[in-house]
């Protein structure tokens, strides 16, 4: 590994491939490191079974008409699925009319005016306090929500979910979206295994005319100095310290870290055998509720995949965490024995179940701007001494949270950084 160059980028996430190709491509002397022994972050593909790939972390791809991975995706023959399923929502075990479905979209819009009231307001409150916790759609709609944003309602700023630009399009990739982000690093300057534990920016500054070495990095592999750096880890990563700069980060940037913490959000599956094990007539999407504190959206067949997908978010999830992987797998169950009776237990052949809270080099899901502090993205991306540059989802005001804006954000980077 080199001890100089003109860029050094850390985290081989989203946003750090996006930075390096971006590089790359702009004839930039550059470096990526990265602590783990893989590319990807919070986007990894693994197999159920032998030749059936399942996302733990990125899953869609969000807002798709708008996407840059889409395009890239498009570029490289990957697959999508662009169609809209069949759709139907249960309530504690029973199918519920069009009537019924309609007043749950109803509710969802109405939620939605009272949210853009408050952003017309100015206001900055969590979305708890918007919500009519009263009205039996409330469990799901507060449970699709924390899908939304890794946190539950009353943690997340409402004005910060208003912000992201949605298209409604939402598309997952067939082979694997950790797959998409793995092939964006072939050809790629990239150092696994390479962990940073101190950051000194209070370097020269510039000199002659030319940008010397103003940062001085400090990695398990030696030390590396550079023109410009790029910061692409997680803010679980940046608020627990594990990366220690000198000086020490502005306060206001401190601020920022701690209000953008990550969520917890895990991804389940559950593999059937290829033969559809559910009635001709049953939708390929089920919206359930008991009512209360157990609701899932599920996908009961990925892409044509053989397996039943769902999630949880928030508290639930960071609960499950620390649970025997048993208590995913029978809070899952439980809602499709609901459904579908207690024989669908003969049918399934796997569970698995994501842990990203677990992974010591991310520390949970995606950010979740707390309540009042929706202003905070922008704050994290600020650059520090016209050399230290962050990216991530996290920066990204209308993209959070997603690995499009967490790619964008790099590229971004590698723009500012060369001007």
């Amino acid at each position: 590994m080199k001890s100089n160059c003109q860029l050094l980028i850390i985290g081989a996430g989203a946003a750090g491939l996006g930075a390096a190709q971006k590089a790359q491509q702009s004839g930039i002397d550059y470096l990526l490191v990265e602590a783990s022994h893989r590319v990807g972050g919070r986007g990894l593909t693994e197999e159920l079974a032998p030749g059936i790939p399942w996302d733990l972390g990125c899953h869609w791809l969000h807002s798709g008409g708008i996407n840059p991975l889409a395009k890239i995706a498009d570029r490289q023959g990957s697959h999508y699925d662009k169609h809209l399923p069949s759709r139907a929502f249960y309530m504690q075990g029973n199918r519920l009319s069009e009537k019924d479905s309609s007043e749950y979209h109803q509710f969802c819009a109405a939620t939605w005016q009272k949210i853009q009231l408050s952003d017309s307001r100015g206001e900055d409150i969590a979305l708890s306090d918007i919500v009519d916790h009263e009205s039996r759609w409330a469990p799901y709609y507060n449970y699709w929500q924390s899908l939304m944003t890794s946190e539950d309602v009353d943690n997340f700023s409402a004005l910060d979910l208003i912000r992201f630009n949605d298209t409604d399009e939402n598309w997952p990739l067939r082979d694997g979206y950790g797959r998409l982000l793995a092939q964006q690093s072939e050809g790629l300057n990239i150092h696994l295994n390479t962990a940073v534990k101190r950051i000194d920016w209070g370097g020269s500054g510039k000199t002659g005319g030319k940008q010397g070495n103003r940062v001085t990095v400090e990695t398990n592999r030696g030390t590396v100095k550079a023109a410009n750096l790029i910061i692409t880890v997680s803010t679980g990563v940046l608020g627990a310290r594990d990366i220690k700069f000198y000086p020490e980060l502005p306060i206001n940037k401190q601020e920022a870290i701690a209000a953008l913490p990550l969520g917890s959000y895990n991804n389940f599956a559950m593999l059937y055998d290829e033969a559809w094990p559910f009635d001709s007539d049953t939708p390929e999407r089920i919206d359930y509720s008991n009512g209360d504190d157990i609701n899932f959206a599920f996908k009961l067949k990925c892409s044509g995949w053989p397996y039943v997908y769902c999630a949880v978010a928030g508290r639930q999830a960071r609960w499950l965490e620390h649970q025997a992987i048993d208590a995913s797998e029978e809070l899952m169950m439980s809602a499709l024995v609901d459904i579908f009776g207690a024989d669908i237990k003969k049918k399934i052949i796997k569970f698995r179940t994501s842990a990203w809270g677990d992974d010591p080099l991310i520390k949970g899901a995606f950010s979740a701007s707390k309540p009042g502090h929706a202003d905070k993205r922008k704050v994290l991306a600020e650059p520090l001494a016209d050399c230290v540059y962050f990216a991530g989802e996290a920066t990204s005001e209308d993209a959070f949270a997603t690995a499009h804006g967490a790619w964008q954000s790099g590229i971004d980077a590698v723009y500012a950084s060369s001007q």
